[in-house]
Formats: C-alpha cells, sequence, structure tokens
C-alpha cells in the first residue's frame, strides 16, 4: 500500500521525466526522490521506470497507473486548498460563484438593485465556468452559486432566477437570415460553447446534432458564452448563444438568428446550501427568491 506522498512523488516523476526536476517541483531532496521510488518498486514489486540517459522513461505500469495517482493528487490539492480557505476567508464577504458570462449579465445588476437598500454589503465574485460551479459548490470560499442550468441536490437550496432559450449569433459578413435552421450553417466556422448546457441542460444542444446526424464545421472551443460572443465580434464564426448574453452583441457587428424548428431552453440557478449560518447570505439568498429577472 502506497501514501499519498509517495504518490505524489511518483505522479511528479511521472510528469517530469526526472528524479531531480521532481525534486525542485516539490521542494524536496533528489535523493529522497529516487529512495522513494525505490522504496515503492520494491512494494509493489515491478519497475515504474526506466533511466535512458537523464531521463525516466515510465514503463506501461507506470502509464497505466499515472491517470490514477493524477485523481489522488488533485484530491490532495482541493484538500489543502480548502483547509487554506477556511483560515483566510473574508467572512465580512458574500463569495458568489458564478461564470464569466453572468458575471457580465444578471450578476452585476442584481448586486446592483441589492445594494439600493443594503449599501454596506461587500461581495466577492468568483468566476469559473459552469462544470467547475455545479461541481466545486461545496467549497467553503462560495456562499452562493449562480450558474445556468443546476438540477436540484440535496442540502442545497435552489432556486430558478431566469429561464430563456439560445439563438444563433453570427459575423455580420456571413448576411444569415433572421431565422435559419443548423443544416443551413454546416459550412461556417462553429463555436463550440462546451459547459453544462452539453451535459445538465433541459435541451442538449449537442445531443441534437449528433441525433440529428448535423455535423457542424468545429474550428473553435470555448466554456464562455461572453467570449464566443467576443470572437464572433471580431468578424468570424458562428456560436449558439443564449439570450442573456446576446443583449450584450454588437449589433453593428454580429447578426442573432432564429433558430428554426427547435428551441435550445436554459435556466439561471442561484444555489446555496441549506443551514447557511451567516445571516447575510441567507438575507442576500431571499432576496434573489423574491425577484423577476
Amino acid at each position: 500500500m502506497l501514501s499519498s506522498k509517495q504518490i505524489e512523488i511518483f505522479y511528479e516523476v511521472y510528469k517530469q521525466n526526472s528524479a531531480s526536476i521532481a525534486a525542485q517541483k516539490l521542494d524536496i531532496s533528489q535523493p529522497s526522490v529516487s529512495k522513494t521510488l525505490k522504496t515503492i518498486e520494491s512494494n509493489i514489486g515491478y519497475k515504474l521506470f526506466i533511466r535512458k540517459g537523464k531521463k525516466l522513461i515510465p514503463t506501461q505500469e507506470a502509464e497505466a497507473l499515472h491517470e490514477h495517482a493524477s485523481l489522488v493528487t488533485n484530491q490532495i490539492k482541493n484538500f489543502n486548498y480548502i483547509v487554506n480557505t477556511y483560515k483566510s476567508r473574508a467572512a465580512d464577504f458574500i463569495n458568489i460563484g458564478t461564470t464569466p458570462s453572468l458575471a457580465n449579465t444578471i450578476v452585476p445588476k442584481i448586486i446592483k438593485k441589492y445594494k439600493e437598500t443594503n449599501p454596506y454589503t461587500k461581495f466577492n465574485l468568483i468566476n469559473l465556468n459552469s462544470i467547475d460551479l455545479i461541481e466545486d459548490r461545496y467549497k467553503p470560499d462560495i456562499d452562493i452559486t449562480i450558474c445556468f442550468n443546476a438540477k436540484e441536490q440535496n442540502s442545497f437550496n435552489n432556486i430558478v432566477l431566469k429561464e430563456g432559450e439560445h439563438y444563433l449569433v453570427s459575423a455580420k459578413k456571413y448576411n444569415l437570415a433572421k431565422k435559419i435552421s443548423l443544416e443551413e450553417i454546416t459550412d461556417l466556422p462553429y463555436i463550440e460553447i462546451t459547459n453544462l448546457l452539453s451535459v445538465y441542460a433541459k435541451s442538449s444542444i449537442m445531443h441534437f446534432l449528433i441525433e440529428n446526424e448535423i455535423n457542424m464545421n468545429f474550428y473553435l472551443k470555448t466554456d464562455s458564452y461572453t467570449s464566443a460572443l467576443a470572437i464572433i465580434n471580431q468578424g468570424i464564426g458562428v456560436a449558439i448563444i443564449d439570450d442573456n448574453t446576446t443583449q450584450n452583441a454588437n449589433l453593428d457587428l454580429v447578426n442573432i438568428s432564429e433558430i428554426k424548428d427547435y428551441s435550445f431552453e436554459y435556466s439561471i440557478n442561484a444555489i446555496m446550501k441549506q443551514n447557511n449560518p451567516r445571516d447575510e447570505c441567507n438575507k442576500f439568498f431571499n432576496f434573489l427568491s423574491l425577484q423577476d429577472q
């Protein structure tokens, strides 16, 4: 059985192909790294690395183990992150985890309205993509999560702030009609937004494309509606973007088209862990529940 420290050392040596560089990264001595590798190989009964010149080349066994080591190492990093967060967290701020797109659209409006009657409340915006927000909402540095398409989960309060649908946004030069089918744009450079829309949404765009055998000309991926819109503003590409973000589109540079025959719906949700001990967070979340965005 290997310890977490041994796994961490193995993983770093695997990444660096070098005991000395791994030692520098881990801030330990090179002899200590080499000794640990020998101990690991002795315990498990087979070689993990073969030396070729100055490099340590992983064996087949090491190749099979490194992904599992990666998971363990990342869990350790997350644990230490949470430990440090509890120590350094600013308790007088409401920490909102949200996406870059929502941080540029709905969230500022909410904060402005709340501060009209609560001028001394402080906010800290933590920007992550939707998938990270859903997975990381338990982290202690996030009091309230505002993101797309969050499902109900035990121990969390979940309210819908807004519901809407998606439109096709395109560079002006393509001169697309106000209503268009996706089959008509398969030759244009398509920007895929790789967020929760493909995983949790009521109507998945990617599933629709696959099921209907629509082969888009994928040329770029991004996990942010805002960045997709910014690229289209530069005069290239098309993307399916929520109507919340399209409010920031420069209509001198882009066209916005309704998609024929299908409606890609979404929701924007606010999530907070039940029994939150902070009165200010509960007060703000109650305010969110009463809003008609």
